[in-house]
């Protein structure tokens, strides 16, 4: 005999078995209801006609166990102290503004019309295969085969291996669902969608192995969401806008075809696991999210081009193997429209975790990333920095630069010595300080006034005075970009 939790059964339901007419068994459900029974239950029952208890409060615990169900059951604005279709079947449930004080079991029942043709939610500007469906569902139009809109459940929901076959497209339409327990859905399977917009669980949401066309849990409040462990989803997985007190995971989880792509617009959650099975058939959205923690795998990022960062803060990324900085950078890349704060997000996060000369690495390759959009003159000027310079982050190689020009000029007039000035100086002759004091635009060492360079000695001059002027104008713009950050 199937079990609920919390409560003890006094005795079978035995008054009824076999095949049973809906209106009969509702009128028995009343006769029963307050004559002290804590459950009425009815195992293996196969009822005709279409069963609705909708508008009505009753006193005492039902259980329909291993029961089948001929026509939709009608729920709507019942008030129960709890609810057990454990194992049933039945072609919808309609439960809109349900109340239940304890729990609501739906563990092994099967549902839908048969239809078991996939429905995967896409993005409605798809043009792709797959059920398409609107940003903003309009909710009196629509139907699931199972309807918990504006429910409250006082225990757990209880889903697990909760089976949907529904032509559809919403399996589960639950919006501003309430449950003060958790959501257990482990195993679940689903052709369509489940539709928990702003829904409020008090503790987790637990789809651990279940596999769906897609979920829209835009605005849900939770504890805890924890899609992995084989989850699948074929559609998009919407948690924008969601408030999740401690792990979002889609660990060893999988987004597969047509549209299996995850969207956390302003998602806000202290940990995310986007570790998945693989890498995801669509897009992964993160725009404006806010964590603490993320925890992803180069193996399973997404393909360039399906990755959105901009706004996404975070303040440490993990991994289960070490991800070298430049490999990072190329995660940040993914995204086409990655600009200077995904960068400086990234940079940040290294900064937090002691890596100084890795956030330098971030904040240069930032600069070549930005200077690839720039104009002709720009991207000119932004790679003799780059060469020169390094944009600031690489101030040994401006010194480099400095060390060989002294060299090459140095070489060049110790073997074609020019002649003073005025035929006459009374400064000795020294390559190395005049080669140097040509490299040097501002200050002068007096003796690049004292010799008169003239043919090829003229045109190597003019060269180490042009070069030192652009080295000394590149490490002045590389420094005020450094000190303005």
């Amino acid at each position: 005999m199937s079990r609920i939790r919390g409560i003890r059964r006094t005795r079978r339901g035995t008054i009824l078995s076999g095949t049973v007419e809906a209106e009969v068994l509702g009128a028995v459900l009343a006769e029963r209801d307050g004559h002290g029974e804590q459950v009425l239950t009815y195992e293996g029952l196969r009822v005709t006609g279409s069963l609705r208890l909708d508008h009505r409060r009753i006193g005492t615990a039902i259980a329909f166990v291993d029961c089948v169900f001929e026509e939709p059951v009608d729920l709507t604005e019942l008030s129960v102290p709890s609810l057990d279709l454990s194992g049933s079947a039945l072609p919808a449930l309609y439960a809109d503004r349900l109340v239940v004080d304890g729990e609501l079991r739906l563990t092994g029942c099967r549902l839908g019309d048969g239809v078991a043709e996939p429905r995967s939610m896409t993005d409605p500007s798809d043009s792709g295969t797959g059920r398409r469906a609107p940003r903003r569902l309009q909710e009196s139009a629509a139907t699931g085969a199972v309807q918990l809109a504006d429910a409250r459940i006082g225990g757990n929901l209880v889903v697990e291996e909760l089976s949907v076959a529904h032509g559809g497209a919403w399996s589960l339409l639950a919006p501003r669902l309430t449950v003060e327990g958790s959501v257990h859905g482990r195993g679940l399977t689903a052709n369509g969608s489940l539709y928990l917009r702003d829904a409020r669980v008090t503790h987790a949401v637990n789809l651990h192995a279940a596999d769906v066309g897609g979920i829209d849990a835009t605005g849900i409040t939770c504890t805890g969401f924890y899609a992995d462990w084989g989850f699948r989803s074929t559609g998009q997985v919407l948690l924008r806008a969601a408030e999740v007190g401690g792990v979002v995971t889609f660990h060893d989880g999988v987004l597969a075809g047509p549209a299996g792509s995850l969207l956390c617009g302003r998602l806000r959650v202290p940990r995310l696991r986007l570790d998945l099975r693989r890498p995801p058939a669509g897009r992964v959205v993160l725009q404006d999210a806010t964590v603490d923690v993320l925890v992803d795998s180069e193996a399973t990022w997404p393909a360039p081009g399906a990755l959105t960062l901009e706004g996404f803060v975070y303040q440490r990324l993990e991994t289960e193997r070490p991800v070298e900085v430049r490999t990072r950078i190329s995660w940040l890349t993914r995204d086409p429209r990655a600009g200077a704060r995904a960068f400086e997000q990234l940079a940040k996060s290294y900064e937090g975790g002691g890596d100084e000369r890795s956030a330098r690495t971030v904040r240069h390759a930032k600069e070549r990333y930005l200077s690839r959009n720039d104009r002709l003159s720009g991207r000119v000027w932004g790679l003799l920095q780059d060469v020169l310079f390094g944009y600031g982050y690489a101030p040994r190689r401006a010194l480099l630069w400095l060390l060989a020009l002294v060299a090459a000029g140095s070489l060049w007039f110790s073997m074609h010595r020019p002649p003073p000035v005025g035929g006459d100086s009374k400064r000795a002759w020294d390559p190395v300080l005049y080669s140097l004091d040509l490299l040097v635009p501002v200050a002068s060492l007096g003796h690049r006034g004292a010799w008169d360079p003239a043919g090829a000695s003229k045109a190597v001059a003019v060269l180490l005075v042009v070069s030192g002027w652009v080295l000394a104008t590149a490490v002045i713009a590389g420094a005020r970009r450094v000190l303005g950050r």
